[in-house]
């Protein structure tokens, strides 16, 4: 028993300390930087200055609600483990106070033994699993903030996507397609974006949670705009949309809807 004691506390002692994650600070200040009052700052000047730290600002508020939730699943894994080895570790001790006295209780413990240390290991796999993904998503994320700062300013990516989006006008809707002369609707966004160096998810139910959410009243010119979960499209201003928009049509310019979900990508 002393062996099996040994054992479990090893694989509970794996899951000790750490009960909360460190708090993660979202941006919210404007970063200093930006125009206020200078003498011979033009208007103009300043709404284009104050535009791309707006952008940025945005985008890290992003960055650190992504990494937040990363953190919090992650520690959320690590308790779950410290409850599971920890009831199991319990539960040997328990049963080491109690000495079989005959053949069939020798073998029931021998039955409980065996049953804990095949429990205690599903949680040690069922951990390393979680922990894979959170390494996974924290992988994805460097490799977005990454693709973000190489494709250079934000004010100039969503317009690239925007005039990669156009430059489609007329392309015939292939369910599947992806470019660069047949596309279905989160094909054609995807194939835009990635003209501007963005990397997007592939299909409409990944990339209504790609990046972040804007209201209608906010919306601008390479957005992508959701009139449902099954259709993308990609807003060129003026309340306007290109879009590829199902079999049969081509990639057009389309009224946009009012009841629409939007997001932004970074």
């Amino acid at each position: 028993m002393s062996g099996e004691l040994q054992v479990l506390r090893r694989a509970h002692a794996l899951f000790a300390g750490a009960a909360e994650p460190p708090a993660v600070e979202v941006a919210g200040a404007s970063p200093a930087g930006i125009p206020g009052g200078s003498v011979g700052a033009t208007a103009a000047g300043y709404r284009q200055q104050a535009g791309t730290w707006g952008d940025r600002l945005q985008g890290a508020r992003w960055v650190d609600a992504q990494l937040a939730g990363i953190l919090a699943r992650a520690y959320r894994d690590h308790r779950e483990a410290h409850r599971g080895t920890g009831a199991v570790l319990a539960a040997a001790r328990a049963d080491a106070a109690t000495v079989p006295d005959n053949p069939i209780a020798a073998r029931e413990a021998l039955r409980r033994r065996a049953y804990r240390l095949r429990a205690q290991r599903a949680h040690l796999l069922a951990a390393r699993r979680r922990a894979r993904r959170r390494r996974g998503s924290l992988r994805a994320l460097r490799y977005r903030l990454r693709a973000r700062e190489a494709a250079g300013p934000t004010g100039r990516r969503p317009e690239a996507a925007v005039r990669a989006a156009l430059s489609k006008l007329g392309r015939p809707y292939v369910w599947g397609a992806t470019g660069p002369d047949r596309f279905d609707c989160s094909g054609l966004v995807q194939w835009a974006y990635a003209q501007a160096g963005v990397p997007l998810h592939r299909t409409t139910y990944e990339q209504i949670h790609d990046g972040a959410p804007v209201s209608r009243s906010q919306v601008r010119a390479g957005d992508l705009v959701f009139p449902h979960a099954g259709h993308v499209q990609l807003a060129i201003g003026g309340n306007l949309v290109v879009e590829a928009p199902h079999a049969g049509a081509t990639v057009q310019i389309s009224r946009m809807g009012q009841n629409v979900a939007i997001r932004r990508p970074f």
